[in-house]
């Protein structure tokens, strides 16, 4: 399987520490391949101290972490689109761009977009039942 966790999913492994921790660590253990951008990886390190106070240095920790465990891929501009917010394009490229079989987002706006082609686009949440219902989930 292959996995692309949106920033906000690190976001909350970084701040909140243990279920998001756990998804990431539970996908990796079932050796499920975890994939990033260099746009996810700078929107780390930009939202972290700008929008939620931590420090600079944290960010840029929290972002080596994320590359150490993820397998860089390089989206290309293409036809896909989120409608409702424009912003949110560069995650849905980049989880196209791997070919991943499930974006991970607490975000809305790629949420409604479910189904998305063959990229099945699920909530923290619904992927830690996937994990539970797999036998995967510490």
């Amino acid at each position: 399987m292959k996995v692309f966790f949106d920033t906000n999913v690190y976001v909350a492994e970084a701040l909140l520490g243990e279920t998001a921790q756990q998804l990431v660590e539970a996908t990796l253990a079932a050796r499920w391949r975890i994939y990033t951008t260099p746009e996810v990886l700078h929107e780390i390190e930009r939202v972290l101290p700008d929008r939620l106070g931590s420090s600079r240095r944290f960010a840029v920790l929290t972002r080596k972490r994320v590359q150490r465990r993820a397998t860089l891929v390089v989206a290309r501009p293409g036809r896909h689109r989120v409608p409702d917010d424009p912003a949110d394009r560069a995650v849905l490229l980049g989880a196209l761009a791997c070919g991943a079989d499930y974006l991970v987002t607490n975000d809305d706006h790629l949420l409604s977009l479910h189904p998305y082609e063959s990229l099945r686009i699920v909530s923290m949440s619904d992927f830690r039942e996937l994990l539970e219902n797999r036998g995967l989930w510490p």
